[in-house]
Formats: structure tokens, sequence, C-alpha cells
């Protein structure tokens, strides 16, 4: 694991903890946005994910939820379609560079999502 994904892991787990911990999560938040040029929120789950590339250009919407082993190419966008429908992305499952993920679906587990790729749709386990 990289040290970017060792970041956004400890990210992650400090915004979950909550308390007194959000004004760091919200410094750290923005020093990982102009570092590493992506938006990646607290409040997704995103335990086990690995980020190519840094996470370059990466932007998740907070409520989205990923499987853990799943591997994330930079450019994606996981976020929502109309308020409140975010994805949901199961287990083992590859976004391919650029590709948009928008609304409220079910990625299954092990799918392979080409790069490019605007999946608007839910797709069951194990489809490319």
């Amino acid at each position: 694991m990289n040290r970017f994904n060792k970041i956004i892991q400890k990210h992650n787990e400090m915004y979950q903890m909550g308390g007194g911990r959000r004004l760091l999560t919200k410094v750290l938040r923005r020093l990982i946005r102009w570092y590493y040029h992506c938006d990646i929120a607290g409040g997704a789950i995103i335990k086990g994910v690995y980020f190519c590339h840094e996470g370059f250009g990466v932007v998740i919407h907070p409520l989205a939820k990923i499987g853990s082993g799943t591997v994330i190419q930079h450019r994606v966008t996981i976020g929502e379609k109309e308020t409140g429908c975010v994805p949901v992305i199961g287990k083992n499952c590859f976004i391919g560079a650029g590709a948009i993920v928008i609304g409220g679906i079910i990625i299954g587990d092990n799918v392979k999502i080409g790069a490019g790729s605007v999946v608007t749709k839910s797709i069951p386990d194990g489809c490319t």
C-alpha cells in the first residue's frame, strides 16, 4: 500500500471516529485536495480500497460505499445524480481511468468498469 492510500485510510478512520477530530480531518482533507488534486470525502466508506496514481483527480461523494479490494484509477468520479442517490460498489471491483459512476445504483462484486465509461444503471456480479 502506497503513502497516499495510507493517508486516505487514516483520514477516513479519523472522520468516522468523530468527536474533537473534525477540525483535524477538515485540515487534512484540504491538504489532500491541494497536494493530490483529488476530493475523497471522509464520510465515504472506503476501507481496503486501492487508489492508483495517488488518486489523482478522483472525486468520491461522502455517502458512497465502496467494497474492499476495489481498485480505482485516476480521474474517477463516484457521485450522486439526484439528492441522496449515491452508488454502492461491491468488493474486488476495478474502475478504469476517467470513469463516472453516478446515481443510486448498485455495482456487484468482481465488476470491471472500463476507462471513460459513464455508469448510470446497476451492474450484476462478475460483469465487465
